[in-house]
C-alpha cells in the first residue's frame, strides 16, 4: 500500500505545480486585458482633449506614453507582469477628426 501512497502524494503534488502556473498564466492575461482597456480610455480621452483644443493633463502624461501623429494619437502604457518578472506594453490607438 505505501507505494500506492507514494505514487498518489506525486502525482497530487505535480497538480498542484500545474495549478499554480495556469493561476499565475490567468493572472497575467487579466493585467494585460485591463492595462490594454485602460490604454484604449486614455487614447480616447486624449483624442477628445486634442480634438477640443485643448492641453492633455499632467496626470494622463504620467501614465503613459502619447504620441501624436497627424490623424491619430498612440498610447503606450507599461506592465508589469507577474510582480516584476516580466514588462511589457500596451498599445492603442484613437483617431483624430
Amino acid at each position: 500500500m505505501s507505494g500506492e501512497r507514494g505514487q498518489a502524494t506525486v502525482e497530487l503534488v505535480a497538480l498542484a505545480a500545474a495549478f499554480a502556473v495556469a493561476a499565475v498564466c490567468v493572472h497575467a492575461l487579466l493585467v494585460l486585458w485591463a492595462a490594454q482597456s485602460r490604454a484604449q480610455g486614455i487614447a480616447d480621452q486624449a483624442a477628445v482633449l486634442v480634438a477640443e483644443g485643448r492641453p492633455l493633463p499632467a496626470a494622463l502624461r504620467r501614465q503613459a506614453r502619447i504620441q501624436r501623429s497627424r490623424h491619430s494619437l498612440v498610447v503606450r502604457l507599461p506592465v508589469t507582469l507577474a510582480g516584476g518578472i516580466g514588462r511589457t506594453h500596451a498599445v492603442a490607438r484613437a483617431a483624430l477628426p
